[in-house]
């Protein structure tokens, strides 16, 4: 991860708070070859006894899978991340057939991001979202937006059969900063109606703060009392993820 800074961070909302329920969101970050990054944040089903398994074991696994990432080009890079979620998908079945339970017990959606040179590739099944800050303009652009379900609070999970059918790969060019968040950030940072679209104020202070600073210890704990703040524990009492990734300046 030498060519960027990741730093991110995971809260329980206060629905769980209030049920006693532990924080169901995981992430994961990691190195991808020898310069890129990996990134994956699951959000794991409220209705999954153990989602917060599953959300941990899909996110470490898809993240492992990229660690010895050799890409070349745009369709090489999608493939890589495609089997890299089928590496997740296979993690979930494993441990759910561990502790004799259905895939389903551990259902949780799916976003991963993977660099290469000057590529970023994205692989999404269900909610969350991918906001890309476009090379030298700034541009804010929605590289993954939610998949949601036929009916209100509906989405899909890696944990199904057809989990394939709805996985969206796409590759974008001239990305120097990323932001991924899951469901429980959705009502504060993408633009509430029509198509999906990043929601300026929301996004345009993470990202130059990505700018400034160079600790990424310090800047997940700034990402924590961000997402544990009033603002958002009143827009959504769902847990909350969000993670950044943003190209090093050359030196």
């Amino acid at each position: 991860m030498n060519d960027w800074l990741v730093f991110g961070g995971s809260v329980r909302g206060p629905d769980h708070e209030r049920e006693h329920l532990p924080c169901q969101d995981a992430w994961a970050r990691g190195p991808a070859g020898s310069h890129g990054v990996a990134l994956c944040l699951c959000d794991g089903a409220g209705s999954a006894s153990h989602a917060e398994l599953g959300a941990r074991v899909v996110s470490a696994a898809v993240v492992e899978a990229l660690q010895d990432l050799h890409a070349d080009g745009p369709a090489a890079l999608a493939e890589a991340l495609r089997a890299a979620c089928v590496a997740g998908r296979q993690a979930l079945v494993r441990e759910a057939s561990a502790v004799a339970m259905s895939p389903a017990a551990l259902a949780c959606t799916l976003v991963a991001v993977v660099s290469a040179g000057d590529l970023v590739a994205v692989a999404h099944v269900g909610d969350g979202a991918v906001v890309g800050q476009r090379a030298g303009s700034g541009e804010l652009i929605m590289l993954s937006g939610p998949d949601r379900g036929e009916y209100v609070n509906e989405t899909w999970f890696v944990s199904s059969a057809s989990w394939e059918a709805r996985l969206r790969i796409d590759v974008h060019t001239r990305i120097d900063a990323l932001c991924v968040v899951t469901d429980g950030c959705q009502d504060a940072c993408l633009v509430q109606g029509g198509a999906p679209a990043p929601f300026a104020p929301f996004f345009a202070p993470i990202f130059a703060f990505a700018a400034e600073v160079d600790d990424a210890n310090l800047a997940g704990g700034e990402v924590t009392q961000l997402l544990d703040g009033a603002a958002l524990r009143t827009s959504s009492g769902d847990d909350k993820t969000l993670a950044v990734a943003r190209r090093r300046a050359s030196s």
